[in-house]
C-alpha cells in the first residue's frame, strides 16, 4: 500500500475555530513589549537561542540564522498541556506536548 493524497485526506478532522482558550489570558501588547525589552537587556543584545521541539523543528513560525542539533538532558516531553482549541474542541478536549523537568522514577528490573 502506498501513502496517497487521498489516504491523507481521510485522516483530516476539520475543527471549526472557537477562539482562544477560555481560561487563558492573552498577554497585553504593553506587557509583551516589556518582556521583549527584558530579554534584550538580559541577553546584552546578543543572539537569542531558541530550543525547539515538536513542530517548531519542522515548521518554525519565525526567521532564524542558524540551526544546531543536540540533546538537552534533564528535560522530557509529555502530553501535559490541556487544550480545548486548535487540535481539540470543548466537547473533545485533548492534550498537547509540553516540556518539563524530568524526575528520576524508581523502577524494578525483573530478574
Amino acid at each position: 500500500m502506498a501513502l496517497t493524497p487521498e489516504l491523507v485526506l481521510r485522516t483530516l478532522r476539520p475543527v471549526p475555530e472557537e477562539g482562544p482558550e477560555p481560561r487563558w489570558t492573552p498577554i497585553p501588547e504593553d506587557e509583551l513589549d516589556v518582556l521583549v525589552q527584558r530579554v534584550n537587556e538580559e541577553s546584552k543584545n546578543e543572539p537569542l537561542w531558541i530550543v525547539a521541539y515538536g513542530s517548531l523543528i519542522w515548521n518554525p513560525d519565525f526567521d532564524f540564522d542558524a540551526r544546531e542539533f543536540g540533546t538537552i538532558y534533564g528535560w522530557h516531553r509529555s502530553f501535559s498541556l490541556h487544550i480545548e482549541r486548535w487540535r481539540a474542541k470543548r466537547t473533545l478536549p485533548s492534550g498537547t506536548a509540553a516540556s518539563g523537568r524530568q524526575q528520576t522514577q524508581p523502577y524494578v528490573r525483573p530478574a
